[in-house]
This record gives structure tokens, C-alpha cells and sequence, in this order.
């Protein structure tokens, strides 16, 4: 059977560097801009475009306590209200040559962050998880390319993505205790899509994927791994995605352009939507 194809289509204009790590908070879509360091966000419309600029490179953000957690290249701190940025007191001291990627929270509001060389030097990176409290622990070590994260709590299942490897692995997850084990292979991801970059779950269980280089958002059945629809997007570097009432919004680069290839592709750094054909 054809894989079923869509068009997502513009919905903020915003031109973000290198878009990432999107979620939905209060009626306002947020997305990390990782190389202007900002936190930028706009209506439910695509309008009312506004940005926070954190002190440097910021991977991933998420609402936390009345402001937000983001992990940035001095490490884990929390952006308050009024636009303070202070890091955590226990947040991992980066090297300069690294910084953190992609994250967002786990079922019970956890944060889940990880990092990776500049350069992506293999398995330089590692995962932390946040408690509400402030306390860092590494749960993961050895990682490359920090990325997609997804939960399934009611199966006790965590899934990850470490772009280079080309597919997503699946842990066992500890809800309550928040600890991962038993790392296997969910399913491999064909090097021809792009590379496996953010990732998001629908209420189906299914698993969403964006494919840096692949101009495309991938739905998969995460037993099987087959694909379930492909999600077509006017610009190569697709960076992440968020679903909200069935409505995926996707994330995007100019980073790696031309000037060539920008004028082919005027929306690079924009942000996308798509109705989901599913629930």
C-alpha cells in the first residue's frame, strides 16, 4: 500500500536559525531558536511573534514553575518571568566544545535534556533528567547526537533517538522512580529518509519523526516500525515537532543553506502545520 502522503503548510513566519524542541504552553506555540539563543513563541494563529534570549546556545525548553527550564550551553537553568536566566545549582558544567540538544518533560513533568559535541564526536553526549526539585541525574552516557524523546507510560516504555545511529531505541520506564533499563532497538530508520532528528507521540502510540535533510515528518508504528504517513515539508532541514488536538507543528533550519539554496527554499526556518488524519 502507497505510504499516505500531506502537505504541511506555513504557519508562523518566524526564520529561526536552527528551530528546534517546539511545545505548546498556555495558548502559545514555543520553539528554541538553538544559535540566536532565544526562546521564541507566537499566538495560535502564527502571530503575535515574541522572543527571550537566554545567555547562550539553548538545545531544548520546557514550562517549569511558573517560567521555563532550558538546557543551554552553560548548562540547566530556569528563565523566570521576568527574564532572568539562572542556572540550576547542581546543572552539569559543559566544556566549550559542547552544549545541550534536544529535551522536553517526561508524563509527570520531569525534565529530560541531553547533550552533544559541537563537532559530534561520537559518544561525547549523555541524557539528564530533572526532578521538580532541581536535582540532576545522568541516565545515559555514550550518546552522539542527543534527540527525540517520547513516553509511553502506560506501557512503561521510553523511546530515544541518537540521530547517527538511524534508528529508535526503546528502554523499559520506571514512571515513578524515573529510571530507564533494558535498552533495545525499537526499529531502524532507512539513512534515505534523512536523519532521525525530534520526535513526537500521538495518542495512538504512534511515533512522529523529523528527518534533518529530509525535508519530511515520518509517522510510525513503533512495534513494527513500519511507516504510517509521511508529512511533506518545503524545506529541507526539518528539525522536530509537537501535536496539539491532532495538529502536528514542525520545526525548522536555515543553518546549513546557501544563499542559493535559500532563495529555493524561502521558508527554511519557518514554522509548520498538518492536520493529523488520526486522532
Amino acid at each position: 500500500m502507497p505510504l499516505r502522503t500531506l502537505d504541511a503548510e506555513l504557519f508562523c513566519r518566524s526564520e529561526s536559525l536552527l528551530g528546534e524542541g517546539p511545545f505548546w504552553h498556555e495558548n502559545r506555540l514555543y520553539w528554541v531558536d538553538i544559535l540566536q539563543s532565544k526562546l521564541q513563541s507566537c499566538d495560535a494563529t502564527g502571530q503575535d511573534c515574541r522572543a527571550a534570549v537566554i545567555p547562550s546556545h539553548v538545545g531544548a525548553a520546557a514550562p517549569w514553575q511558573g517560567g521555563f527550564i532550558a538546557g543551554t550551553q552553560q548548562g540547566i537553568g530556569i528563565l523566570t518571568a521576568d527574564g532572568a536566566f539562572n542556572l540550576l545549582p547542581a546543572t552539569p558544567q559543559l566544556s566549550s566544545s559542547m552544549r545541550f540538544n534536544d529535551g522536553k518533560l517526561d508524563p509527570v513533568g520531569r525534565f529530560w535534556c541531553g547533550t552533544m559535541d559541537y563537532q559530534a564526536a561520537a559518544g561525547a553526549g549523555a541524557l539528564y533528567r530533572v526532578e521538580r526539585n532541581g536535582a540532576i541525574a545522568a541516565v545515559l552516557d555514550g550518546i552522539t547526537i542527543a534527540n527525540g524523546l517520547a513516553w509511553d507510560d502506560r506501557a512503561g516504555r521510553f523511546y530515544y533517538i541518537d540521530t547517527p545511529t538511524h534508528r529508535v531505541d526503546v528502554f523499559d520506564f520506571d514512571l515513578g522512580a524515573g529510571t530507564i533499563a533494558n535498552r533495545r532497538t525499537a526499529f531502524e530508520l532507512p539513512p534515505e529518509y534523512g536523519l532521525p532528528d525530534g520526535m513526537a507521540r500521538d495518542t495512538a502510540g504512534r511515533l512522529w519523526i523529523a528527518f534533518w535533510r529530509g525535508g519530511q515528518v515520518i509517522g510510525f508504528d513503533p512495534v513494527h516500525g513500519e511507516p504510517a504517513c509521511r508529512i511533506r515539508v518545503p524545506t529541507r532541514l526539518t528539525s522536530s515537532c509537537w501535536i496539539d488536538n491532532s495538529t502536528l507543528y514542525i520545526t525548522t533550519a536555515r543553518t546549513e543553506l546557501s544563499a542559493a539554496e535559500l532563495r529555493g527554499e524561502p521558508l527554511a526556518g519557518c514554522v509548520f502545520r498538518v492536520q493529523l488524519p488520526w486522532p
